[in-house]
C-alpha cells in the first residue's frame, strides 16, 4: 500500500469522526462542548426552593412546604418543556430539585403545598401547554347559586422566575434559586363580651366575602365571582383579657388614645371563627360580615384588608401594602361587644396589637 493510499484512508477516518461529532452536538445542542465520559448531555440543573417571603424574614420551606411542582416553560414560545412534581423528602438536604433541559431562555414556575384538594391546576403536556393554563382555581360549593369555601384551605405556595440555563454537567451543575409567597390566609375573629356574660356561638353568621379564588400563573388575580368563605372551626368559651392598653406589645392609636374599657383584669365571655382564605389583595375588598342569628341585624361589616393594614405602619414601614399582605398569612382580629350585643368599634386588638379609635364609628 503506498503513502498517498494510507494518507487518503486517514483523512477519510478523520473526515468519518468529524462528522460523527456534529452529528451528535446537531442533535443534542451542544455545540462543541464534550462533558463526561465524552457523552453529549442537555443542561443539568439543581433548583433550590426558598420560602423566606414571611414575616420573620427566615426560610421556613422545610417545615411549610410539603411538595413542589416545577414546570419549565420555553421563554420564546411560552410553552411547557418539562414538569417536575416532588415531595419533599425527594429534594436533597438544601431543599434542591434536579432539572435537566436543553440550554436556553426559560420562565420556571413553581406551585407549592399539598393543594390538591384545595385548589385546581392543570398537569399540562409538554410541547402543547401554554404557561397561561397554568392558573390555580379554588374549589367552591355552590349552595342556591352562591359559591362557598367551607373548609380549612390547604396552604398553596407560588413562585416564578426567568432563567438563562447554560450547558452544565451533573458534575458541575447549574444552580438557580426560586422564591415562594404563600397565597393562603388564615384569620381568627374573636368575639368579646364586655360586661362578663357568656356568649354563643350558635347566636352569630360569620363569613368573609371576597372575589379573589383565580389565581393566574403570575399569582395576579383573575376575574372571578364572589367566594363566601365561611368559618371552618367555630366554639365558645372564656378568656382572661387584660383590658389596660397600655400593658400589651404594641398600641397603634388613631387621634388621642382614649382608653374605653376598665384598667382591670376581667374573664369574659368570647366566641372564635377560624376562615382560610385565599390570596389577600389590595384590588379587591376582602369584608368580614357578622350578624345575629336571632333577627339578621349586623353586628359588624368591615373590610379585612384595611383592618390588618392598621397595624402595618406601626412597624413596618418599609413594607408596600401588597407586601406586607403577602408576609403575614394569619391575621387574629378581636372586637369586643357591649351588654346590648353592639360593636365597641372604638377599640380592636389586631395580631396583638390594639387599634384605639377616636373617630366616628364605621358600620
Amino acid at each position: 500500500m503506498t503513502r498517498d493510499m494510507l494518507n487518503a484512508i486517514k483523512n477519510s477516518a478523520k473526515t468519518c469522526m468529524i462528522a460523527l461529532a456534529g452529528a451528535c452536538f446537531a442533535f443534542t445542542g451542544c455545540d462543541s462542548v464534550i462533558y463526561d465520559k465524552g457523552d453529549c448531555v442537555a443542561s443539568y440543573n439543581l433548583v433550590s426552593f426558598v420560602y423566606d417571603y414571611n414575616m420573620s424574614y427566615a426560610d421556613a420551606f422545610g417545615s411549610k412546604v410539603s411538595r413542589v411542582s416545577l414546570l419549565a416553560f420555553d421563554r420564546k414560545s411560552g410553552r411547557l418543556v418539562k414538569r417536575v412534581d416532588a415531595d419533599r423528602s425527594q429534594l436533597d438536604g438544601n431543599n434542591r430539585l434536579a432539572l435537566e433541559v436543553e440550554p436556553g431562555s426559560y420562565t420556571l414556575l413553581v406551585w407549592g403545598g399539598d393543594h390538591a384538594e384545595s385548589f385546581d391546576i392543570a398537569a399540562g403536556k409538554p410541547g402543547e401547554s401554554r404557561i397561561e393554563d397554568f392558573h390555580a382555581y379554588l374549589r367552591r360549593e355552590d349552595h342556591n347559586g352562591v359559591s362557598r369555601s367551607t373548609h380549612d384551605l390547604a396552604p398553596l405556595f407560588h413562585g416564578m422566575i426567568d432563567v438563562d440555563l447554560p450547558y452544565a454537567s451533573p458534575s458541575v451543575p447549574h444552580y438557580v434559586t426560586v422564591p415562594l409567597k404563600k397565597d393562603t390566609n388564615v384569620v381568627r375573629v374573636v368575639l368579646q363580651q364586655l360586661s362578663g356574660n357568656p356568649l354563643d356561638i350558635d347566636d352569630f353568621n360569620f363569613v368573609i366575602t371576597d372575589s379573589n379564588g383565580w389565581l393566574n400563573h403570575d399569582n395576579s388575580l383573575r376575574d372571578d365571582e364572589v367566594i363566601h368563605y365561611d368559618p371552618w372551626r367555630l366554639y365558645s368559651g372564656t378568656v382572661d383579657i387584660n383590658s389596660d392598653p397600655t400593658d400589651l406589645p404594641g398600641t397603634a392609636t388613631s387621634q388621642s388614645a382614649m382608653p374605653l374599657l376598665p384598667d382591670s383584669r376581667a374573664v369574659l365571655g368570647a366566641t372564635l371563627a377560624e376562615f382560610t382564605t385565599s390570596r389577600l389583595t389590595t384590588v379587591t375588598d376582602p369584608t368580614l360580615h357578622i350578624t345575629r342569628k336571632s333577627d339578621g341585624r349586623t353586628v359588624l361589616k368591615i373590610n379585612v384588608r384595611d383592618y390588618a393594614l392598621l397595624v402595618m405602619g406601626a412597624h413596618n414601614k418599609n413594607m408596600t401594602p401588597q407586601e406586607y399582605l403577602d408576609r403575614q398569612d394569619e391575621y387574629n382580629m378581636t372586637f369586643f361587644l357591649d351588654k346590648d350585643y353592639e360593636w365597641v368599634s372604638s377599640i380592636i386588638i389586631i395580631n396583638d396589637w390594639r387599634i384605639i379609635r377616636n373617630v366616628t364609628p364605621i358600620e
